[in-house]
């Protein structure tokens, strides 16, 4: 058994199911081991697509998530993927190949340092120059990569090391599948602190994360809320475990213009973060998101996020499910009097969306952002994967879409990077085959990874992707006066067209009657379905200004 062998068989043993690559120079030994071994390889038309599809599985799934590349620009397309790996916390292992070791700092073929470019964005990376070192540099990427705040890590393993002969006492090592499972309680007496700071609090508020989600706290998350009434925000582009929609979920942080109830997080004396980062989306925690004496309580299973950007007045090292169980139980022995505050926060949402209901009704095309969103809503109760990946477009789906946040709708992260839509609708089919895929997304977005619809169809991923097209980077064309947003516009592409050519069906939008029943014919078909919708430009700012006036 040769090292590509070991590493494939090892990956099974792990848990892993499928591997995202694109061939290429010093990959061949490791391809060829999936072949052998009957790894399924999802094979891309661009490195970026196939870093997307890693990062995407690791967060959606939280196992880990394998993208194989190629030396030199393989590698470097991936960055992109890994980087949104690592402002997320998702476990992602990036493995590129390159030519042989012998001839490392000679000049061969594609040659780039490629560990210290992808080690700033990556938990451990490195070179693995002997066969001898490959199972011990994967072991410590592997626990890296699963442990305290997952992250992507980096091997670059050369193709003699991927052809040379493991040693027989390795290749039948004992495994665990490779996922995210922090079960950690926290300190009781920091509990009962924290549950006393919330009881006592006048306007106490909750925020969740990617911690939460990796830490299954949806259940116990929804308890709390039952008990305490405390209002619940969801850190924007988080991934999510509001399942089902809760009375005291009041939306999502970062944007006003989005979600009214936001504003009153400069009211809030003590907030509860459970396993999100207190970072932009959250005003660093500072004025004027919130005020100066808002007190924070911190959970966290990785003891290393829970003195950042703000030291908490109490910081509990735990994963959140556990402690809001511990919460429940010590919470029972106090009152909770906050249903006045939610009922604040929740109007303060409310009026914000009332403000709107009248606005982009107009049967008129092109549509505007609000009716393409209205018109998506109703497949939102259904079981659907959603799929959200574009600025302007995002904006809008935030205020009117997010009544809850379940695991299974999907964004980019933290990073704010459009174009992973495509190729995220196809692992978001491979996660959940039974349910059907809908995507939203902006005609920018779409441009990015537009041949991966080809993959969809290649590998039997239907979806439907509802394209936004309002010619135009339209969260930035938004902030800028007509005469001023050169670099913000540009041409039409018939997305529904250039689908058609693929392979997939096209639908174009004429109407907004249109849009509902077309979606609901894609939601149902068993192929790709691209729906072009000329969209009005206009951002939440932009179209508030006008209305203003």
């Amino acid at each position: 058994m040769n090292g590509a062998h070991w590493l494939v068989e090892t990956l099974q043993r792990r848990g892993v199911e499928y591997i995202f690559a694109l061939c290429g120079n010093g990959l061949k030994p490791f391809l060829d081991a999936c072949v052998d071994l009957q790894m399924q390889v999802i094979d891309v038309r661009n490195e970026q697509s196939a870093a997307y599809m890693a990062d995407t599985w690791g967060r959606m799934t939280k196992r880990l998530g394998v993208v194989a590349v190629s030396a030199g620009p393989g590698h470097t397309n991936a960055l992109t993927g890994l980087a949104n790996a690592f402002w997320d916390g998702g476990p992602m292992l990036l493995i590129s190949g390159c030519a042989t070791s012998q001839t490392r700092g000679m000049g061969h073929f594609q040659e780039l340092d490629q560990v210290e470019m992808a080690a700033p964005i990556c938990k451990y990376a490195k070179f693995v120059n002997r066969i001898e070192l490959l199972e011990h540099e994967f072991t410590n990427a592997l626990g890296a990569a699963l442990s305290g705040r997952p992250g992507p890590v980096h091997l670059t393993i050369p193709s003699d090391v991927f052809e040379a002969e493991m040693a027989d006492s390795t290749v039948h090592a004992p495994s665990a599948i490779a996922q995210v499972n922090p079960q950690s309680s926290g300190d009781s007496a920091l509990v009962r602190d924290a549950v006393e700071q919330l009881a006592d609090a006048e306007r106490p508020t909750i925020i969740v994360g990617n911690g939460a989600f990796y830490a299954d706290a949806g259940e116990a998350l929804a308890e709390f809320a039952a008990l305490t009434h405390i209002p619940i925000f969801s850190n924007i582009w988080s991934r999510g475990c509001i399942e089902t929609p809760l009375h005291e979920y009041v939306g999502t942080t970062f944007s006003a213009p989005t979600n009214g109830a936001s504003v009153g997080l400069a009211e809030t004396d003590v907030v509860l973060v459970l396993g999100a980062a207190i970072d932009y989306r959250m005003g660093y925690g500072r004025p004027p998101t919130f005020s100066e004496s808002a007190r924070f309580i911190r959970v966290d299973s990785d003891p290393n996020e829970l003195s950042k950007t703000i030291e908490p007045e109490v910081g509990i090292v735990g994963d959140p499910r556990s402690v809001l169980e511990q919460m429940i139980d010590t919470g029972r022995n106090h009152t909770w009097e906050h249903q006045a505050w939610l009922e604040k926060l929740r109007g303060l949402r409310e009026a914000l969306l009332a403000k709107w209901d009248s606005r982009g009704r107009e049967d008129v095309c092109p549509l505007t952002s609000l009716r393409i969103c209205r018109e998506i809503q109703p497949f939102l109760d259904e079981d659907v994967t959603f799929l959200i990946d574009g600025g302007n477009i995002g904006r809008w789906a935030n205020m009117v879409l997010w009544n809850r946040h379940p695991e299974y709708w999907f964004t980019c992260g933290a990073s704010g990077v459009i174009g992973w839509g495509l190729p995220g609708a196809v692992v978001a089919k491979l996660v959940r085959p039974e349910k059907p895929v809908l995507l939203l997304t902006g005609d920018g977005s779409a441009g990015f990874t537009i041949t991966e619809i080809e993959t969809a169809l290649r590998f039997n991923t239907p979806y439907v992707a509802v394209v936004a097209h309002d010619s135009a980077w339209g969260i930035e064309a938004d902030s800028r006066p007509p005469d001023r947003r050169m670099g913000t516009v540009f041409g039409e592409i018939r997305f529904d067209r250039v689908a058609e050519a693929l392979g997939a069906q096209g639908v174009y939008i004429e109407h907004p009657n249109q849009l509902g029943p077309a979606i609901q014919r894609g939601l149902a078909a068993d192929t790709v379905t691209v729906i072009h919708v000329p969209t009005e430009l206009g951002g939440v700012g932009y179209i508030d200004r006008q209305y203003a006036e």
